[in-house]
């Protein structure tokens, strides 16, 4: 081979080679491929999401853990991926190969749906007043979702009147109270469409949480929306391979705030104070304080045998019934995923609490206080046809409750009613200390731990079915769908009671007359104590149970339409709903009415128009029944109309766009009706039983027979007229929404029992009637700000602030004698009592004032110290025409939110704020009233020392006034006045979580998709003027177990 040649075939070859690294260079722009997960500013994985590479048609979606992969074909390939409610983004790639996305929520999109009445609707049309909860946000240590929603949605009120482990629900109120106190006021709560409670619910299950407020957003529910509703839609399934998630969270309670009552010597020595100011002498002598003290390791004890705890008590009721600490737990597991034409949620969780009674070792049963709920839901959604969908869902709960037999609020009581030195925590062989023969003023700690046990047994099913056909087979009838559902739900509740009172012993021994201490016979000749039985009872457990049950079908059908026309876009509604239900008792205490079934059946219907997105109408309408009103009044019609103009939209808004990227105002007019009242049905008709009838003769003997009971009243539907005007505003391209309502309701022929007929007019109860009228009105404000302040950190700031007024308008009282004793123009649960003007701080100031209660002239009862009441008509006596509006009541007029999310990378931090404010409580009772129960033996709070003294005569800020001891040296300085009242208003630190996900580089080596692992606590600061119970129980002394704080560690996982 020549040289030629040689070269030649090198030129082929360096050709041939440049060939293979074209060729080579192509293949591998064309195979490059990019993997990774997209997921949203919480974290939280996206399914679903459309990842496209930039001028192709080459595409793909994440799959059920928010993965996508993708092979490349372009040379700088930029991917743009979109979601439905987010923002799209342009994402160049680069040289990386695993690049997760996060994007952020576009909560202008125009195609946002959100849930309304019977369905779904796109939020910019929405022209009704609504709110919705995150339901990612909430995470709360508590059996009942009431409890949770506090401080987190403006104008809906959630006050916790209670912590004790499985009764923990709130007190819920829409826009605050619209009528009278013995109506029903609580909202309408649907859970899939179903009237049901939410109280159980596992929030980990709830898919979405909406409000509704105003009439257009209500009307179609007629008889049952007038106090507003709230929306909850369950978890539905996914299309995607199985996604396994399990939460689990263990924690630990205390009580907010534990009733602080005064110590022995505290009330003893507050005692003889009040002693020597009713009758000139000392209670308990210098002595017997000495010899408790030295009992009770106060001062050294020269005489143990004698000076004991026995003898001379000194009992902090409060710590021996009640622990420091408790303890929680929840875990919850579910699986989510499904093919196109069959997807499925089914989870079951488990809620466990311990109280915070203590318990005695020497019974063997078992009274501590527990509570244990189990929580199950399965959904499941076919796809049978491409045109039909069928719904399927069961969800329930069991749930058993264990407490002591005397509730909580009884020992609570027994607390208050029995001071620290009356009797001894137990008597020295075991036996229960009693004084009285009767069996009066008990012991607290034996009530606790030995009268037996209550264990409360709850189970409850529900189950719907729902068939969906769109029915868009030709061109006319598309838009058009029919959807059906019939739902069954059932609870059963058990109480097994196992109760019993033992014998009571005392001590048999003397006192000294002067001295008050116990003498040498109050031992026997072996040195033992004598005792003495003073209540004969049983040790032996009886067993009580009762029971009842709840049955409900409910059946809707419904034909909905929804289709554009260019820029038109129109929408309707009708449905057809019935319900029927049965709930009563079981055994003796079931009636003849209450065996019969409730009905309620009614029409709805709905018609929207857009344009443009611009220009909005709705209209909406109520056609119901019920049982409580004649033939000929059974049905009533409620319809509201809304209208909404999106500004934005306007060409002429396109210069301050980029200032104010969303302007819309919204306006609702309508009726909303309702037919409750309390404790009463079929109104129209008389009830008839046995009675005493009338009495003759001069024996005035009673003479029995058939009678009528209740009256028959021809009543008609109470109707609330409902508006609300609206504002929604969105600035900084969307980063900052606030939304902003003005609302008024007039509601009229609210049920009520007349007032004007005399009582000596012969009938057995005042005949209802469609009496009252209450107006109410207010504003309500929600604002959130979401920004992304780096590339791995981002801040989200909200509040909501709320404040409305009730004032009756009509409630048939007769014709008041004074302006200040007019009922009408004052709020529904507004209080009423006297006006303190302080207190009396000389004996000339006592002549110079009107006489007081009990008094035919000035002094006659009234001492320096003692509280003065203003004389309001001047006709020199204080009595009942004197009484006026003195409170608000304890529904606050004005409820609020705050709150902020932090989060940096793998970390964030969660805090959330509730108050409430313009609430009060007029104080009453044991222990709050010192002394002024008949034998004055009642406990006092510690802060008894905060009170009138002598010594100080001028000084009227004092918490209590001058000390009398016993009811009827009471009775002027107990009435219901300004000088008890107090304000409830508080802030609360609701809830505190701080979290961290672990890095994706750790999950990769583990079969774990996520993992976050959390610390959360809730209720950890209160701050109120109020300090002597916790400001949001529902109790005038103390006498209710108090809200808890939790501190909780949790973790979230799925696979």
């Amino acid at each position: 081979m020549n040289l030629f040649e040689t070269e030649k075939q090198h030129a082929k070859a360096i050709w041939l080679l440049a060939l293979l690294l074209v060729f080579s260079t192509t293949m591998w722009a064309q195979t490059l491929s990019v993997t990774g997960r997209v997921s949203d500013e919480k974290g939280e994985l996206l399914i679903g999401v459309s990842v496209q590479e930039k001028g192709t048609q080459n595409g793909t979606i994440t799959d059920v853990n928010g993965q996508y992969n993708i092979k490349l074909t372009t040379k700088n390939p930029i991917l743009t991926v979109s979601y439905i409610g987010f923002k799209t983004q342009d994402v160049k790639v680069g040289k990386q190969k695993v690049l997760d996305i996060v994007l952020s929520e576009d909560v202008s999109s125009l195609d946002e749906v959100t849930v309304v009445a019977y369905g779904n609707q796109r939020k910019v049309s929405i022209v009704g007043s609504q709110s919705s909860l995150k339901m990612n946000d909430v995470k709360m240590p508590t059996a009942n979702l009431s409890s949770v929603i506090a401080g987190r949605l403006a104008g809906v009120v959630a006050v916790q009147r209670t912590g004790e482990p499985g009764h923990d629900d709130s007190d819920i109120w829409i826009r605050g109270i619209s009528t009278f106190t013995n109506q029903n006021s609580s909202p309408l709560v649907l859970v899939d469409g179903v009237e049901r409670s939410f109280n159980n619910i596992d929030p980990e299950d709830i898919e979405s949480f909406t409000i509704l407020k105003d009439a257009s957003a209500t009307a179609v529910y007629g008889v049952r929306g007038a106090n507003g509703v709230i929306l909850i839609k369950t978890k539905p399934g996914v299309v995607g391979k199985p996604q396994f998630t399990a939460d689990y969270y263990e924690g630990f309670v205390t009580l907010t705030k534990k009733p602080q009552l005064a110590d022995a010597y505290t009330y003893m020595d507050a005692a003889n104070e009040a002693y020597m100011n009713t009758k000139g002498q000392l209670v308990y002598t210098p002595q017997y304080i000495e010899a408790t003290k030295k009992a009770n390791g106060i001062i050294a004890n020269d005489n143990p045998t004698m000076y004991n705890s026995y003898l001379y008590p000194a009992v902090d009721w409060m710590s021996e019934l009640f622990r420091d600490m408790g303890h929680n737990r929840r875990v919850n597991m579910s699986v989510r995923g499904g093919v196109p034409n069959a997807t499925y949620y089914v989870s079951l969780s488990y809620y466990n609490e311990t109280g915070l009674t203590r318990t005695a070792k020497m019974e063997n049963y078992n009274a501590n206080m527990r509570y244990d709920r189990y929580n199950y839901t399965a959904n499941l959604n076919l796809k049978p046809a491409d045109k039909t969908t069928i719904d399927l869902g069961f969800s329930g709960y069991l749930s058993s409750g264990n407490y002591p037999q005397q509730s909580t609020s009884s020992l609570f009581s027994s607390a208050m009613s029995i001071n620290p030195v009356y009797m001894p925590l137990i008597m020295p062989d075991g036996s229960i200390p009693g004084i009285s023969n009767n069996g009066d003023f008990r012991n607290p700690y034996a009530d606790l731990t030995r009268r037996g046990y209550t264990n409360e047994s709850r189970n409850k099913l529900n189950s719907n079915i729902r068939i969906t056909q769109d029915l868009g087979f030709w061109k006319w009838s598309k838009g058009f769908t029919a959807s059906a559902m019939i739902a069954f739900d059932v609870t059963n509740n058990r109480n097994y009671r196992y109760q019993k009172r033992g014998d009571t012993y005392y001590f048999s021994g003397s006192k000294d007359t002067t001295t008050g201490l116990w003498n040498d016979d109050v031992f026997d000749s072996e040195g033992g104590y004598r005792l003495t039985r003073t209540f004969q009872g049983s040790e032996q457990l009886s067993y009580g149970s009762d029971s009842s049950e709840t049955r409900s079908t409910y059946f809707e059908a419904s034909l909905n339409y929804d289709r554009t026309f260019g820029l038109h876009r129109v929408g309707g509604l009708l449905l057809y709903n019935q319900k029927v239900y049965r709930n009563g008792l079981r055994g003796d205490n079931d009636t003849l009415v209450n065996s019969l079934n409730y009905k309620q059946q009614g029409l709805a219907a709905r018609v929207t128009y857009s344009w443009n997105d611009r220009y909005f109408i709705e209209g909406n309408a109520g056609y119901n029944g019920s049982e409580n009103f004649s033939p000929k009044k059974r049905f009533g019609f409620f319809p509201a109309v809304g209208l909404g103009w999106a500004i934005s939209n306007e060409s002429f808004w396109e210069p301050v766009q980029k200032y104010v990227s969303y302007f819309k105002v919204r306006y609702t007019n309508g009726l909303v009706g309702t037919d409750a009242v309390t404790g009463r049905r079929f109104m129209y008709q008389d009830l008839m039983g046995g009675t005493d009838g009338y009495r003759f003769g001069t024996s005035n003997s009673a003479v029995s027979g058939w009678g009528y009971s209740r009256y028959g009243a021809n009543v008609g539907w109470s109707t609330s007229h409902k508006q609300d005007l609206g504002i929604d505003l969105k600035f900084f391209n969307d980063d900052l929404s606030v939304t902003v309502d003005l609302f008024k309701e007039h509601r009229k022929d609210i049920f009520l029992q007349r007032k004007t007929i005399p009582d000596y007019s012969g009938f057995i109860e005042m005949p209802y009637g469609n009496l009252g009228i209450v107006d109410n009105k207010g504003i309500e404000a929600t604002m959130e700000y979401s920004k992304q302040i780096s590339e791995k950190t981002f801040l989200t700031l909200r509040g909501n602030f709320a404040w409305n007024e009730d004032k009756i308008v009509e409630d048939d009282s007769p014709a008041a004698t004074y302006p200040w004793q007019e009922t009408r123009g004052t709020n529904v649960n507004g209080r009423w009592g006297w006006i303190a003007e302080g207190l009396f701080t000389s004996e000339a100031d006592i002549l110079d004032h009107a006489k007081q209660f009990g008094e035919t002239y000035p002094g006659q009862v009234s001492q320096v110290g003692d509280i003065k009441y203003k004389d309001l008509n001047g006709d020199g006596v204080v009595d009942d025409y004197d009484k006026c509006l003195i409170g608000q009541g304890d529904v606050p007029k004005i409820y609020y939110g705050f709150g902020a999310d932090l989060q940096y990378g793998d970390f964030s931090v969660g805090v959330l704020f509730s108050g409430t404010a313009k609430a009060d409580r007029c104080l009453s009772g044991d222990a709050i009233n010192p002394f002024a129960d008949t034998s004055g033996y009642t406990n006092l709070y510690s802060n008894i020392t905060d009170r009138w003294s002598a010594e100080n005569p001028t000084d009227e800020n004092v918490f209590y006034p001058r000390l009398h001891y016993g009811a009827d040296a009471n009775q002027n300085n107990t009435k219901t006045s300004t000088w008890w009242q107090h304000d409830v208003s508080f802030l609360r630190l609701k809830q505190m979580t701080i979290a961290y996900n672990l890095p994706k580089r750790f999950l990769d080596k583990t079969f774990l998709k996520s993992a976050r692992i959390y610390v959360m606590g809730t209720n950890l600061l209160t701050f109120s003027k109020f300090k002597l119970w916790d400001p949001e129980l529902n109790t005038n002394n103390g006498t209710s177990y108090p809200n808890n704080r939790t501190y909780s560690v949790g973790v979230n996982v799925s696979f």
